[in-house]
């Protein structure tokens, strides 16, 4: 009895130590432009202005339906890190005390860019993958008894992202054939007459995605590209190997043997409890998002840490697979030991390459870098420019980070004219103009002003902006940030 407190205060301070880790890096980190975009959206829009706008922002609803109460209610911008925290908190607790494998390999994991930093602490829809597969992979064995609760959690799995949808579709699937399998043994239809009552939410959510994303093509960001099968296959080739490269910063060979014994040990696993859904959930997820790359848009490390959050459900449910039909043996007992070497051995892996060069968002720059300065030049602003005052923006998606912090000034975009808050991606937003066309604007459109005040960012609209170089700087970012996010405010007189 006292080995078994000991062991759960061990257990209680581990996890600890992770929140404390993760709550200091959330203290550090500085919200940027793919952050604030959401809120700013959240914070002005209204549901169905939402369902309207959403094509154009790639992502599903949840996200910002989950934000809106607390971005309408008026609270501080930096609370969609508190959102994301307490979201991943809850998915690594769920890995933590109720995950099958043992407890140096969900501690390294835990401690890694699978669980820390990426998700919890950059505030992203991502989070919402991996809370929901985690209590799929735990509620797993509960699915026929409570069809509804199970099929709810994969609706909202189908919303929580785009690469999502192929996980939650094989897991429907992987769900709907085990059943009839089960009916075909037992020679009855009772139970799928029962989970038919749940497996319609999953199908009913992507029947809403598809809704949310109809003509999607509409959007600038994201457009179809036409390969031929043997192209195609040859992206996807390619876009394996960035996928397992970013991931690990292995070479291509160790990326390939990595790939086989992962596959070997699923293999293995699966023939041995004759079944194979777990390995097909997995598989199906990285070749949709390699797929993804090479047809639509170029994915980046939050879609691909996803997929270690799959591997962990993998791995989970090929336990309760095996425990099921009553196969648990030494056999299969060592081939999920085998996958869950591997995957502390890409915790380790993706930990060690969380510093290297080519990653942006790296352990250095958490610590020690500036992820933006949207929040200083946004003080500037709440400090010395009234909201009487024209505040004029050269790239609103760069403007959206101070903007976020702002809830009583108005921007407009220089390249339009128009008011600007949250980027719609759309050609109006990416507009040029030349200085004098500005000052044209500014001149016939407030003909009471004397001076208004020029936010500069690292990719302007103004192509000639040499020419306010004699206007006067109030401030300037002091350093080089990580996002590119450096600002510039002159205050330029008509």
């Amino acid at each position: 009895m006292k080995r078994k407190n000991t062991q759960k205060l061990l257990m209680a301070g581990i996890f600890l130590l992770w929140l404390l880790g993760n709550g200091i890096l959330l203290i550090l980190h500085e919200p940027w432009r793919d952050e604030a975009n959401v809120w700013l959206i959240a914070r002005e829009l209204s549901p169905l202005q939402l369902f309207r706008e959403i094509k154009y922002q790639g992502h599903p609803c949840l996200w910002y339906l989950l934000l809106m109460p607390f971005a309408k209610a008026g609270l501080p911008f930096r609370t969609i890190e508190v959102v994301s925290f307490l979201v991943m908190a809850a998915a690594a607790g769920i890995f933590w005390w109720k995950g099958p494998l043992n407890r140096a390999v969900k501690a390294v994991c835990l401690f890694s860019p699978v669980f820390t930093y990426f998700y919890p602490v950059i505030a992203r829809n991502y989070c919402l993958i991996a809370l929901f597969l985690m209590i799929l992979a735990w509620q797993h064995p509960q699915r026929n008894r409570h069809c509804v609760r199970y099929g709810l959690l994969l609706g909202l799995l189908v919303q929580a992202d785009t690469i999502a949808i192929p996980v939650a579709g094989l897991i429907s699937v992987m769900w709907l054939a085990e059943t009839m399998g089960e009916c075909a043994r037992r020679k009855t239809i009772l139970p799928v007459k029962k989970v038919i009552s749940g497996i319609w939410i999953p199908l009913a959510s992507l029947l809403l995605w598809i809704m949310q994303f109809y003509q999607v093509s509409d959007s600038p960001q994201f457009q179809v590209q036409e390969l031929g099968i043997g192209e195609m296959m040859g992206e996807v080739r390619n876009f394996s190997y960035v996928i397992l490269i970013r991931l690990t910063g292995g070479s291509q060979m160790f990326c390939r043997i990595f790939f086989v014994c992962i596959l070997a040990a699923f293999i293995w696993v699966s023939v041995k409890i004759k079944n194979a859904w777990a390995m097909v959930v997995l598989t199906g997820s990285f070749l949709f998002q390699a797929a993804f790359s090479a047809l639509v848009y170029q994915l980046h490390i939050w879609h691909y840490i996803s997929l270690g959050f799959v591997l962990i459900w993998a791995v989970w449910v090929l336990g309760k697979q095996a425990q099921e039909k009553g196969f648990f043996g030494k056999m299969e007992k060592g081939g999920l030991e085998a996958i869950g070497f591997l995957l502390a051995l890409l915790s380790v892996m993706m930990f060690m390459h969380w510093n290297s060069q080519e990653e942006p968002s790296s352990l250095d720059n958490a610590i020690n870098g500036l992820y933006s300065d949207g929040g200083n030049a946004a003080d500037f602003i709440r400090d010395h420019i009234s909201q009487e005052e024209l505040v004029v923006s050269d790239n609103i998606p760069m403007a959206s980070t101070i903007l976020a912090y702002l809830k009583d000034h108005e921007f407009y975009y220089a390249g339009s004219g128009e008011k600007a808050s949250y980027a719609d991606w759309s050609e109006e937003q990416s507009r040029l103009v030349s200085y004098e066309e500005l000052l044209g604007w500014v001149k016939e459109t407030f003909p009471d002003k004397k001076e208004f005040y020029l936010i500069q960012t690292t990719e302007s609209c103004i192509y000639d902006g040499e020419e306010m170089d004699k206007w006067e700087v109030l401030y300037q970012s002091e350093c080089k940030t990580v996002r590119d996010e450096e600002y510039r405010i002159r205050k330029v007189r008509l």
